[in-house]
C-alpha cells in the first residue's frame, strides 16, 4: 500500500514536470520571432556556452533538450502508470472533477465536428492541433515580417533596387524560419513507438493524419520560401540566377536549399493517394527522400539553425533502429489456412511476456513478394488468451494480399504432397514488426459499446471480443465490475460466405458460463449482395465450405523442426520496457552531445582560421556576399559532421544500451514460440472440420445468436440512436473499422445524436479504426 502511494505520488510530480515541458515548449516557439528571444537567447548563450560546445550547448538547450527531456519523463510516466494503476471498478468512486475532466477531455478526441471535410472526420482535438500549428506558423512569420515591410517602405533603396525586390526577400527568410515548426513536429506522428504518442494514448495509425497534414503544410512553406527567395535573387542579381545555384564555404548554401526543395516535390507528388494506393513500391521507395529533404535542409541553414526541430528527427532514428532490430530475424508461421471467403489467416508465436492491446495491429513484411512492402493486419486474437500466439487475418483485395493468398495455397499443396498436410509447416519466411495500437483499451471505460465493421473490418473487433470474454473469465467467481457489459456488433458483409470469420468465435471456450453471465453480446449482420430475407443463425447455414468448397480451406498445424526458426528473435517488448526504451532515448542523446563536441574541438575549431564565429542564421551579417575574412571551416563539412555524431549516437551509444536490453531478455529466458498444440484459448480443432463437425461448431459459435438480415444495408442512424436511447446516464463507445462512407456515417450519426444531446444526456463517443496508410 505504502509502495502505491510513493508511485502514486511519483507519478503525479512527473505530469506535472511534463506539463511545465510542454508550456516551456511552447511559448519558446510564440517567443521565438520576438525581441524577447534576442535578448533571452543572448542570455542563455552567455549563462550555458562552454568551451566543450560552444554556442551548441546553448541553442541544444534552447531547443532540443526539452523534446527528449519530455520523451525519457512520458516513458518514466507510462511505467509508473503500468505498473503502479489500477483500473478503477466504480465509476462512482472517482471523484467528480475527475469524471468532468475525463468527460471534457476525452469529448475532445471522440466528438466529431466536421465530418466529410476535405481532411476527413475532424474531432475538437483535430481541430486544435490544426489551429495550433496554423497560428503557431503564421505567427513566426507575420510578427516580424509586418515591421520589416514597413521599415523597407520607409529606407532609401540603392539604385536599380526597387522595394518590393526587398519585400520578397523579406518573406522568403521568414517563410524559411517559420518552416521550423512544421518540421519539428513532423517526424513524431511516424515513430510508431513514440512516448508522446502513447503518453496521450493516440494509435500510430490515427497518429500518421497528422503526418500528413503536416507534410502537406509544410512543403507549401517550403515551396514559398524557395520561389520568393528565388525571386528576390534574380531580381536583385540584375536578372541572374547564378545565385540560385551557389553553395557558399561559409554561410548558407541556396543550391543545397534547391536540392532539398527538389527531393520535398518527388515525395509529395508520389505520396499522393492515388500514386501510394497503385504503386505503393514507388511511394515506398522515394518517401527514404526524407533523408534527402532533411539533410540539404541542414547543409543549407546550417547546424545551428538545425537544432529548432533536431529532436523530432534524431527521437524517429532512434525509433527506426529498435524496430529495424527487432524485425531482422525472420518469424515462424504456427499455422496458415484460407477460409471459405478467401481470407487469410496466419498465426505466429510470440513471446509470453508480449502484451498488446487488443486493438493492436502488425506489420508484416513478405520477401517473396516485395522486400519493400510492410502491410499493417490487425490482430484478431488477445494477449489474455494464454496460448502465446498472435493471429491475424489478410482479406485479398490488392495484389500484394492475393500474391500472399497464392503463396499459402502453393505451400499447403507442396506440403500435402511431399510429407502430407502440415507435416512441415508453412516454408514461407515472413517477417514481422509489433504489435503496435493504443496504449490503453479505452473501449474498457463504457459500459455500453457498438462496433460498426465492414467486410474485413470485423477483424480488429474480434480481438475485442475475444479480450472481454477472456477480461470476465478471470474475474470469474467476482462481480466484474468496470467492464463493457453490452456489446453490439453490427457488421456488414457482401456474401454470407464471409461469416466464416466470425464462425470461429466461440465465446463458450473463453468463458464458461457466458449463456446466464453479465456480458451480452448482439450479434446484427447485413448480407449486401444476396437475396433478401431475414433469419437467426439458429437456422441452418449453407456455408461454403459445407458445399465442397472446404477443399481450400488449409491448416498446416506442424512446426518447423529446426528450432532456430522456432524462436522470435525480439528486442523485447518496447511497450513493456519503458525504462530501457527511455535509457536507450538518454544514450543515442548524450552519445551525439559526445561525439559532436569532441569533433567540434579536435576538427573544426583547429581548423577554423576567421574572424568569423561558428554561429550564423539565416539572413545574418556573415552570409553576406564577401564572406568572413580568412580562411573558415566550411559550412558544409561542419553539418556532415552533425550527421556523423547522429548516427554515432544512435548506433554506437544507443546500440550499447540495446545491445544490453537484448541479453537480459536472453538471460530472463528463450523466446520460444508456443507449441503447435492447442491452448486453453485456442478457438478451433486442430483437425479439418466439414460436414456435421462443421455445423456443430457453428451452434457453438457467436453466429448462433446472430441476426443476418440479406438484402439490405443497415440503417446505422436508427440503430444507433436506439442504442444511444437505451443507455441512460452513461456514453456510449461507437467503434467503427470500414471504409470511409461507413466512418463518414457513423460519424454524422454520432454528432447529430450528440448535439441533440448537448445538456448533459448520454454521448455517443466515436472512435474510428483505420489502417489506411
Amino acid at each position: 500500500m505504502a509502495s502505491l502511494v510513493v508511485a502514486g505520488a511519483l507519478k503525479a510530480f512527473v505530469g506535472v514536470l511534463l506539463w511545465g515541458l510542454f508550456f516551456f515548449w511552447v511559448v519558446e516557439w510564440f517567443i521565438y520571432p520576438t525581441e524577447r528571444y534576442v535578448s533571452w537567447k543572448a542570455d542563455a548563450i552567455a549563462k550555458t556556452s562552454t568551451n566543450f560546445l560552444e554556442l551548441n550547448g546553448p541553442f541544444f538547450l534552447m531547443w532540443s533538450f526539452p523534446v527528449f527531456l519530455f520523451a525519457i519523463f512520458a516513458l518514466l510516466y507510462l511505467e509508473l502508470d503500468q505498473h503502479y494503476t489500477k483500473r478503477e471498478k466504480n465509476a462512482k468512486l472517482v471523484p467528480k472533477w475527475k469524471r468532468v475532466w475525463r468527460r471534457i477531455s476525452g469529448g475532445m478526441w471522440s466528438q466529431p465536428i466536421l465530418v466529410r471535410s476535405p481532411l476527413g472526420v475532424l474531432t475538437g482535438m483535430d481541430l486544435l492541433v490544426i489551429s495550433f500549428v496554423l497560428f503557431g506558423t503564421l505567427w513566426i512569420l507575420f510578427q516580424p515580417l509586418i515591421p520589416m515591410l514597413e521599415i523597407v517602405d520607409h529606407s532609401t533603396m540603392k539604385p536599380g533596387i526597387e522595394r518590393w525586390m526587398i519585400k520578397v526577400g523579406r518573406v522568403g527568410t521568414w517563410t524559411g524560419r517559420a518552416w521550423y515548426l512544421p518540421m519539428a513536429l513532423l517526424f513524431i506522428p511516424v515513430s510508431r513507438n513514440s512516448p508522446f504518442l502513447r503518453l496521450v494514448n493516440i494509435p500510430f495509425e490515427h497518429a500518421v493524419k497528422f503526418h500528413r497534414w503536416l507534410g502537406h503544410f509544410s512543403l507549401v512553406i517550403l515551396v514559398l520560401h524557395s520561389i520568393t527567395f528565388a525571386l528576390h535573387i534574380y531580381y536583385t542579381g540584375g536578372g541572374s540566377m547564378k545565385g540560385v545555384w551557389e553553395w557558399k564555404v561559409y554561410g548558407v548554401s541556396n543550391l543545397a536549399g534547391v536540392i532539398s526543395m527538389v527531393a520535398g516535390l518527388v515525395l509529395w507528388v508520389t505520396s499522393l493517394g492515388p500514386v501510394r494506393q497503385h504503386f505503393f513500391d514507388v511511394f515506398y521507395i522515394t518517401h527514404h527522400l526524407y533523408i534527402v529533404v532533411f539533410a540539404f535542409a541542414v547543409w543549407h541553414v546550417g547546424d545551428f539553425s538545425s537544432f529548432f526541430f533536431l529532436a523530432g528527427v534524431l527521437l524517429f532514428f532512434i525509433d527506426r533502429f529498435i524496430r529495424m532490430i527487432q524485425s531482422q530475424a525472420p518469424v515462424s508461421i504456427l499455422s496458415s489456412r484460407v477460409l471459405p471467403s478467401g481470407v487469410v489467416e496466419l498465426k505466429f508465436p510470440k513471446s509470453s511476456k508480449l502484451k498488446h492491446s487488443a486493438l493492436g495491429f502488425i506489420f508484416i513484411n513478405v520477401p517473396g513478394i516485395s522486400k519493400f512492402q510492410w502491410h499493417p493486419f490487425s490482430t484478431t486474437s488477445s494477449s489474455l488468451q494464454g496460448d502465446d500466439n498472435i493471429t491475424i487475418c489478410v482479406k485479398p483485395l490488392g495484389e500484394w494480399t492475393r500474391s500472399l493468398q497464392k503463396l499459402i495455397i502453393a505451400a499447403d499443396t507442396a506440403n500435402s504432397n511431399s510429407k502430407g498436410a502440415g507435416a512441415g509447416g508453412c516454408p514461407l519466411q515472413l517477417f514481422v514488426e509489433g504489435p503496435y495500437g493504443p496504449e490503453k483499451d479505452y473501449f474498457l471505460q463504457y459500459k455500453t459499446l457498438v462496433l460498426v465493421a465492414g467486410g474485413v473490418g470485423i477483424t480488429p473487433f474480434l480481438a475485442v471480443l475475444r479480450d472481454l470474454l477472456c477480461r470476465y473469465n478471470q474475474e470469474l467467481g467476482s462481480h466484474p465490475e468496470g467492464l463493457p457489459t453490452d456489446v453490439h456488433l453490427i457488421w456488414c458483409v457482401p456474401r454470407e460466405a464471409d461469416l466464416a470469420t466470425l464462425r470461429d468465435l466461440q465465446p463458450a471456450r473463453l468463458l464458461p458460463n457466458y449463456a446466464g453471465g453479465p456480458l451480452k453480446i448482439d450479434v446484427k449482420v447485413f448480407v449486401t449482395r444476396e437475396q433478401p430475407g431475414a433469419r437467426t443463425s439458429s437456422e441452418k447455414l449453407a456455408f461454403p465450405g459445407s458445399q465442397g468448397e472446404v477443399q481450400y480451406e488449409v491448416l498446416n498445424n506442424g512446426v518447423n523442426a529446426d528450432e532456430k526458426v522456432m524462436r522470435r528473435k525480439v528486442v523485447g517488448d518496447v511497450r513493456g520496457s519503458n525504462l530501457w526504451f527511455a535509457a536507450v532515448i538518454a544514450a543515442a542523446t548524450a552519445g551525439f552531445l559526445i561525439f559532436h563536441g569532441i569533433f567540434h574541438n579536435y576538427v573544426v575549431r583547429p581548423n577554423h582560421h576567421t574572424d568569423a564565429p561558428f554561429y550564423f542564421e539565416h539572413g545574418s551579417a556573415h552570409t553576406a556576399a564577401h564572406g568572413p575574412q580568412g580562411k573558415p571551416f566550411p559550412t558544409w563539412a561542419t553539418v556532415s559532421l552533425l550527421f556523423v555524431s547522429m548516427f554515432l549516437g544512435v548506433v554506437v551509444c544507443g546500440g550499447t544500451v540495446l545491445f544490453a536490453w537484448a541479453n537480459l531478455d536472453k538471460r530472463d529466458g528463450t523466446d520460444k514460440s508456443s507449441s503447435a498444440n492447442n491452448g486453453p484459448g485456442d478457438q478451433r480443432g486442430q483437425d479439418k472440420v466439414s460436414g456435421g463437425a462443421d455445423m456443430e461448431m457453428n451452434e457453438a459459435s457467436l453466429l448462433k445468436q446472430a441476426t443476418i438480415i440479406q438484402g439490405s444495408r443497415p440503417d446505422l442512424r436508427e440503430l444507433l440512436y436506439d442504442v444511444g436511447a437505451g443507455s441512460v446516464g452513461n456514453d456510449v463507445g461507437v467503434l467503427v473499422s470500414g471504409p470511409t462512407s461507413m466512418q463518414e456515417s457513423v460519424a454524422s450519426a454520432c454528432r447529430a445524436f450528440n448535439f441533440r444531446n448537448v445538456c448533459g444526456g448520454t454521448q455517443l463517443q466515436y472512435h474510428s479504426i483505420s489502417f489506411d496508410f
